[in-house]
C-alpha cells in the first residue's frame, strides 16, 4: 500500500509539473505575440505607413 501512495504522489506532482509549464509557455507566446504587434505598429508609424 506504501508503494501506490508514492507513486500516486509522484504521477499528480509529473501532471501537475507538465500542466503548469504548457499554461506558462501559453502565456508567455502570448505576451510575445502582443510585444511584436506592439513593434509593428511602432515601425509603421515611424516609417509613416501607418494603416
Amino acid at each position: 500500500m506504501d508503494l501506490l501512495s508514492v507513486l500516486g504522489a509522484s504521477a499528480a506532482t509529473g501532471l501537475l509539473s507538465s500542466v503548469l509549464t504548457v499554461v506558462a509557455l501559453k502565456v508567455d507566446m502570448r505576451c510575445m505575440k502582443e510585444k511584436l504587434s506592439d513593434h509593428e505598429q511602432r515601425l509603421r508609424k515611424l516609417e509613416g505607413l501607418e494603416v
